[in-house]
């Protein structure tokens, strides 16, 4: 039952969760004057001061309800049944399940008691309710709600089956190759791997970074199914005998998603990889992504400084765009003109210029740096940095009294140095440019469905997965439960597919260019010797980094190792 309480303005509530300045509210309530019957929440949304999950969040404090993201839940389908996807679209309430007399939902607007009330005489039961956020939610109820009208896995498995039995399928073939590609966005799929071998094809999904099989299907139609997959790249249907590249755009629920297609010819056949990008990137805060807080508290102090460089480092696929993308929002973008050139686009900011690369059209990283040089710059984002010309570029800009965001491809962060030096870099303007480098890998969380916890003490511990004691006492001491180690897992469920896990977490290592790293960097010292001097400065490493984030109980040390090495 909603009750009637005096809350705090939602406006203020975000302030104190720190998620927007002053300076945005008023600019926010300006707008509102300009569109009276919008919500104070839309406008910041729509500013892109906050994204829907701080809004959401907020709101759980304002009402004193618990936030619930949707994606990450699986509703029952007793529970969906009991109100249709008309209703609730409507409503805008999710069924999530039902226990005993009590059918729980999730809502958006925890302001309308009419909402609950209606529910109530509607279902007959007693209604409790969380509250979500607007991506979440739109996405999670048309995903239920088509597979529970529409079984996308009892399509696949049919054909397959079919296909299997020698049944003509070959019409089929557009429908089950969508099929396939919704199965694969619906699990939060980043690449579909379609894989001949002598006995069959295989489809496999690679879900927060692992390789999962999920399909397999006869040899027989897999140049069909390829023929399709070229057709819709506009790739040459007649050639298997090179590699080919293309792309193509699919939707799903009104979203876009670009898929990035290769293929290479095998013994058995052309292997395809399909890589999948989301138009609709979403929008963080740093804390949000795993950062400790000392190093958060650093890496706020490194991106308000005025000029230098700071980069992010790992490789494709560790997060590193929205980490750029994190870090805007920590710039006080009303007050500093910020520029950006990306490939692509993948947020849009209001109140920073932002362009993308065209290099049929000669505009490069290089060029975009070059001409935003003259527009008054305080801040320029770099996409990435993937060539001498705009390593150079984008030092230059930073010596000359700009502060300059990229991202570059290295295996740690201390490996940025040596990388910037073999683009032709004077090592003395690397050490005078250079901010800070901050390396990053994702790791899988534990599933909240299925944690599980054991004790250790540090020497079983140490023992176990092979750690110095004194490295893990010196890591673990603010985290020990007299004097225990309390260690999570995920036993698997439904909820995580049997894995154990759900989502994923940074874990970083921030290499800030002090001075004496730059006498380091300037006197060509290896890149051994100025990991060594920043450990001694209280740098830590990406290993330590998560072992700290095993200990706060958000993954294992298994997907530590697997990730770090």
């Amino acid at each position: 039952m909603l009750r009637k309480i005096k809350i705090k303005p939602l406006g203020q509530i975000l302030k104190e969760m720190g998620y927007i300045s002053q300076e945005q509210i008023e600019i926010a309530l300006a707008v509102q004057k300009l569109h009276r019957n919008k919500k104070i929440g839309e406008i910041l949304e729509e500013l892109a001061f906050v994204s829907p999950k701080e809004i959401a969040e907020a709101l759980s404090k304002q009402f004193g309800r618990p936030y619930i993201n949707l994606l990450d839940i699986q509703p029952s389908e007793e529970a969906l049944r009991l109100i249709d996807q008309s209703l609730a679209n409507k409503l805008e309430v999710m069924p999530i399940r039902i226990t005993g007399k009590i059918l729980f939902i999730a809502l958006l607007d925890p302001s309308n008691e009419v909402i609950i009330e209606k529910l109530r005489k509607l279902t007959g039961y007693e209604i409790e309710y969380y509250i979500t956020d607007k991506d979440s939610f739109y996405k999670a109820i048309k995903t239920h709600y088509l597979i529970l009208n529409n079984p996308i896995e009892k399509f696949i498995r049919r054909f397959i089956n079919d296909a299997s039995q020698k049944i003509d399928v070959s019409t089929r073939i557009p429908r089950f190759f969508e099929n396939i590609l919704n199965m694969a966005i619906l699990e939060k799929t980043t690449d579909i791997h379609i894989s001949p071998e002598k006995l069959g094809a295989h489809i496999f999904f690679r879900i927060d970074g692992i390789m999962r099989h999920y399909y397999s299907y006869p040899l027989d139609i897999h140049n069909t199914l390829v023929a399709r997959i070229k057709i819709l790249c506009n790739m040459d249907i007649a050639e298997k005998r090179k590699p080919q590249d293309g792309s193509f755009t699919h939707k799903l629920h009104d979203e876009e998603y670009d898929m990035r297609v290769s293929t290479v010819p095998t013994a058995y056949g052309e292997n395809v990889v399909i890589r999948i990008l989301s138009k609709n990137a979403s929008l963080f805060k740093l804390q949000n992504l795993g950062f400790e807080p000392d190093v958060l508290e650093k890496f706020r102090r490194l991106i308000n400084k005025p000029r230098g460089i700071i980069l992010i480092t790992g490789p494709t696929g560790s997060g590193k765009t929205t980490t750029l993308y994190a870090s805007l929002r920590e710039i006080d973008i009303l007050s500093k003109n910020v520029l950006t050139v990306e490939d692509p686009i993948e947020y849009k900011f209001p109140f920073i210029k932002q362009t993308q690369v065209n290099e049929k059209a000669g505009y490069t990283f290089a060029k975009a740096i070059r001409s935003f040089l003259r527009q008054d710059p305080d801040v320029i984002l770099v996409g990435e940095i993937r060539d001498e010309e705009t390593a150079q570029m984008a030092i230059r800009a930073s010596i000359t009294g700009h502060l300059v965001l990229s991202t570059l491809h290295t295996n740690s962060a201390v490996g940025a140095i040596p990388r910037l030096i073999d683009m032709n870099i004077k090592s003395y303007m690397v050490a005078s440019g250079l901010l800070a480098v901050s390396g990053q890998r994702l790791v899988r969380k534990i599933c909240p469905f299925c944690r599980e916890t054991e004790e250790y003490t540090i020497e079983e511990f140490s023992k176990k997965y092979e750690y110095d004691v004194k490295l893990i006492e010196k890591l673990a001491e603010p985290f020990l439960d007299n004097g225990k180690l309390l260690i999570n897992f995920g036993k698997g469920c439904e909820h995580c597919r049997f894995t154990g896990y759900q989502g994923r977490n940074t874990i970083v290592e921030l290499l800030e260019i002090d001075g004496e790293i730059e006498d380091l960097i300037a006197k060509n010292e290896t890149p051994l010797q100025i990991l060594n001097k920043a450990r001694e400065n209280g740098m830590r490493t990406l290993e330590e980094d998560g072992l700290i984030k095993v200990f706060r109980g958000i993954t294992t040390v298994e997907e530590v190792k697997r990730v770090v090495g």
